[in-house]
C-alpha cells in the first residue's frame, strides 16, 4: 500500500496538488470526504463539523489529544469527539489497503506506522492571497488584510491540531519528505515531477 499525505498552508494550492497527484498516480483521494464521514459518524451537520475542527485556534482548549483531557464545556467535548471520529475514519481508510492521497487532518502523524510519503505545500503571501481571491465564493469581497487574518487563523488551527497528536512540527521541514513552494507556479505543471518523485520514493522503500 502506498500513502501520500499532503499538509499545506492555507491558500498554497495543497488541495489541488493532492487531487491532481492522486489522479496522475491512479490513487484514491480523501479530503472533504473525511468531513462527510465524520459528520455521519457523529450525527452532526457537515458545516458544524468543519467549523468545530478549527476550534483549537479560537479557544483556549487545555487538552493533549490521546493523553490528557480537560473538558470544561459541551463544545470542547464535541470537538474532542470529532477529532476521535476523524482519526478513526482515517485509520479505517488505511486498513482497506488501497493506495491513496489524503489532504490535511494531521494524517502524516495518524498514519505514521504505514510509512507514508509526507509532502508539505507552501507559498509566499502574495500567491496565497491571489489563490484565495480566485477561489472565493461568489459575493465574498474580503480585503487583503481580512484575507491575511483568515490565512493566519487557519494555519494556526492546523498547527494546533497537529500538536494535539505530536510535539508540534507543522510546517517544519524536518517533519516531511518533500516541501514544495508553489509561489507563482501553475499547479498542474508541478504534477509530473511530483508523480515521478513519489514513484521513485516508493520504489526505494
Amino acid at each position: 500500500m502506498k500513502i501520500i499525505t499532503i499538509s499545506r498552508e492555507f491558500g498554497s494550492g495543497g488541495r489541488e496538488v493532492g487531487k491532481r497527484l492522486a489522479d496522475a498516480l491512479g490513487f484514491e483521494y480523501y479530503d472533504r470526504e473525511i468531513i462527510t464521514a465524520v459528520a455521519q459518524k457523529s450525527n452532526f451537520d457537515e458545516g458544524y463539523v468543519e467549523r468545530m475542527l478549527e476550534l483549537a485556534s479560537h479557544r483556549n482548549i487545555q487538552i493533549t489529544f490521546g493523553r490528557t483531557f480537560s473538558l470544561p464545556d459541551a463544545a470542547t467535548q464535541n470537538y474532542t469527539k470529532l477529532l476521535v471520529a476523524q482519526q478513526q475514519f482515517i485509520k479505517e481508510v488505511a486498513e482497506k489497503g488501497n493506495d491513496f492521497v489524503i489532504v490535511g487532518r494531521s494524517a502524516d502523524v495518524i498514519l505514521d506506522k504505514y510509512n507514508p510519503l509526507n509532502i508539505f505545500i507552501y507559498a509566499d503571501i502574495g500567491s496565497k492571497l491571489k489563490r484565495c481571491k480566485e477561489r472565493a465564493p461568489k459575493g465574498e469581497n474580503l480585503t487583503d488584510r481580512e484575507l491575511i487574518r483568515q490565512i493566519k487563523r487557519v494555519d494556526q488551527s492546523r498547527a494546533v491540531n497537529r500538536q494535539l497528536l505530536a510535539d508540534g512540527g507543522w510546517g517544519e521541514k524536518e517533519c516531511y519528505h518533500l516541501c514544495v513552494n508553489t509561489t507563482d507556479i501553475e499547479i498542474k505543471k508541478l504534477i509530473p515531477s511530483l508523480a515521478s518523485f513519489a514513484e521513485n520514493w516508493f520504489e526505494g522503500r
